[in-house]
């Protein structure tokens, strides 16, 4: 047995509960902050709280304000920690910076399917940095199959085609190096009068060496960012082919049409979001709606017809698939 493992079983045995819940953190946060799961282990064994909160002062020290033992774990990167922790009925929505979000920024799939799976919210936002599309979007960016797992299990891709602009212009947006790396940085967000204070790199900058993803930012009046205003002309066609799968009629704001026509390729993409969408289109979006998101893993377990349950569950390669 490991020697950690056995001091801190012995430990276990002479300390009160009633004291350290009064003392602001857990054993278990310590242990997943250093990755030492044979001792998660051990404390979940013991009973104890895997839903413990960091308290306020403590959360303070740390720039993403973290609170719960999970997002010490999915911040590691460490999928067996998570597990544990997830299995013991970690609650994944309790931080102010959802773990999900730290999960697909990361670009694990593993982690992501772990937390979605027990009930974390794919349409989690980022509090500082408001957007009127869900910030798991903005993270998935970069990994197409993630995004699309995501959006099978009720990410909200409507709200991406939501545009202030609409068809007119839109402002000039600075073209620099952290778009074309979907690293974008908060100066392309409108504001509404007053600059954005900008004290600190942006959560998604790369000029931003920290792991974290919450950047705080003073007194800052700007607006939620929308989603053609983060998207880079150089990933837009292969990004808005997949949200097109997850939405009704839309009509296409002029930035992102002038995104799809820069490529010739992306012609056919642009034909997709022209009306009328195919009427089995509509029907599977309105059946998914009606089951509702936090159903969505059982339609499965309908008795429908296993080729009918994978068009629902968007499985199917095309729709010509589905009628032959």
């Amino acid at each position: 047995m490991d020697i950690g493992k056995i001091i801190v079983s012995l430990l276990i045995k002479v300390t009160s509960k009633y004291r350290v819940n009064r003392s602001g953190i857990s054993p278990l946060h310590l242990a997943a902050e250093c990755n030492r799961d044979e001792v998660v282990e051990v404390l979940i064994e013991a009973g104890y709280d895997v839903n413990a909160m960091l308290s306020e002062d403590r959360s303070m020290m740390y720039e993403d304000h973290r609170s719960t033992t999970l997002y010490f774990a999915v911040s590691n990167g460490n999928v067996d920690a998570t597990t544990m922790l997830l299995e013991a009925g970690a609650i994944p929505n309790l931080d102010t910076v959802n773990p999900l979000l730290v999960a697909v920024r990361q670009g694990s799939i593993e982690l992501v399917t772990l937390l979605v799976e027990h009930g974390a919210n794919v349409n989690a936002y980022v509090p500082t940095h408001p957007t009127s599309f869900p910030a798991t979007v903005m993270f998935g960016m970069k990994y197409l199959s993630m995004l699309k797992y995501l959006m099978d299990n009720g990410c909200d891709a409507l709200s991406c085609f939501s545009c202030t602009y609409g068809s007119g212009p839109h402002p000039p947006l600075q073209e620099t190096s952290e778009r074309d790396d979907l690293r974008y940085n908060t100066d392309t967000r409108r504001n509404t009068g007053e600059p954005c204070s900008d004290k600190s790199a942006p959560y998604w900058s790369s000029n931003n060496t920290s792991s974290s993803i919450w950047s705080p930012i003073q007194d800052q009046p700007c607006l939620a960012s929308e989603f053609c205003e983060i998207i880079s002309a150089r990933w837009a066609g292969p990004i808005i082919d997949v949200l097109l799968d997850y939405v009704g009629h839309v009509k296409l704001c002029s930035r992102l049409t002038e995104h799809l026509d820069s490529l010739e390729d992306w012609e056919v993409i642009k034909e997709k979001a022209t009306p009328s969408r195919p009427l089995m289109q509509l029907c599977r979006l309105k059946i998914r709606q009606q089951v509702g998101i936090h159903r969505l893993r059982c339609i499965k377990k309908l008795p429908l017809p296993p080729r009918l349950i994978k068009y629902l569950n968007h499985e199917e390669h095309n729709q010509e698939e589905f009628c032959e």
